[in-house]
């Protein structure tokens, strides 16, 4: 939600300028549109393979539509996992594996159930998590070379308009013109930084910001797989993994999931009684 406010109130903010300066139509040049965002878009895919480049258009419509899972669910998660896990055993999360819509966490369980020792289970999530912010860098980089390159063709855009200004200047029309053709020129530089400080960099720091908070939460399940696999006591467990979160972002989900359990265990012997 904050992405979409941010672009399209710098969009509103940028025409109610622009019509107190005088009307959108003199900002409004389709050559130099084709210059600037045609010029850019084509050395973006001179730079990069066409699969990359696809790839990042994913995650930026991702940045802008789908939300990122908070870690004190994550927490909540493996806290109730790993008091399943001391009540019967931890080939008792089998179970759980296809209700839970988390790929890496399922990977993780799958891991344990399997027997394999910590070292390895560590080893393995590490490299995803390794590749996982290669490809999230990857993103950001090209986005960050379209920043780079929208404010240059933009100049291009207005030398292209200069020469043709200036290959007049002699002529009566010409000298007539100077003003609105000057004008004109100087529309491509417009559009080009306009694409890179309102779209290209802010999208840019968008998915750098989100990678992190992927990164944090990957983290808080690695240390949540392997202290499950360890038998960790699920108290120790939710205070370990609230150690990565701020003070005001902890939350408490041992005493509420022990609550819970034991209300289930009393309607369990009542019934058993009712037998």
């Amino acid at each position: 939600m904050s992405t979409f406010l941010g672009i399209v109130s710098g969009i509103a903010l940028l025409f109610i300028a622009i019509f107190m300066q005088g009307g959108v139509e003199t900002f409004i040049n389709f050559p130099s549109m084709m210059i600037t965002f045609g010029g850019t878009i084509a050395a973006i895919f001179i730079s990069f393979p066409f699969s990359r480049v696809v790839g990042v258009l994913r995650a930026v419509t991702q940045a802008f539509m789908r939300d990122i899972q908070q870690p004190s669910w994550v927490i909540a998660l493996m806290v109730r996992l790993a008091f399943k896990a001391r009540q019967k055993s931890l080939l008792s999360l089998e179970e759980d594996i296809n209700a839970i819509n988390n790929r890496f966490i399922r990977f993780g369980l799958e891991m344990v159930i399997d027997g394999h020792s910590g070292e390895l289970i560590r080893d393995v999530l590490e490299t995803e998590l390794d590749f996982l912010q290669m490809r999230h860098r990857s993103g950001g980089n090209i986005l960050r070379t379209a920043a780079k390159l929208s404010p240059a063709f933009g100049l291009i855009g207005t030398l292209i308009g200069l020469i043709a200004m200036l290959r007049n200047l002699g002529t009566e029309e010409g000298m007539s013109g100077l003003g609105a053709g000057m004008a004109v020129s100087l529309i491509t530089t417009f559009y080009g930084a306009m694409a890179a400080n309102l779209f290209f960099i802010p999208v840019a720091e968008k998915l750098r910001s989100r990678t992190d908070d992927e990164v944090l939460r990957t983290r808080i399940i690695i240390e949540g797989i392997l202290m499950l696999q360890a038998g960790t006591n699920p108290r120790v467990l939710e205070r370990k993994l609230n150690s990565f979160l701020p003070p005001d972002l902890r939350a408490a989900h041992y005493e509420r999931i022990l609550k819970k359990a034991r209300v289930e265990t009393a309607e369990e012997g009542r019934g058993a009684e009712a037998v």
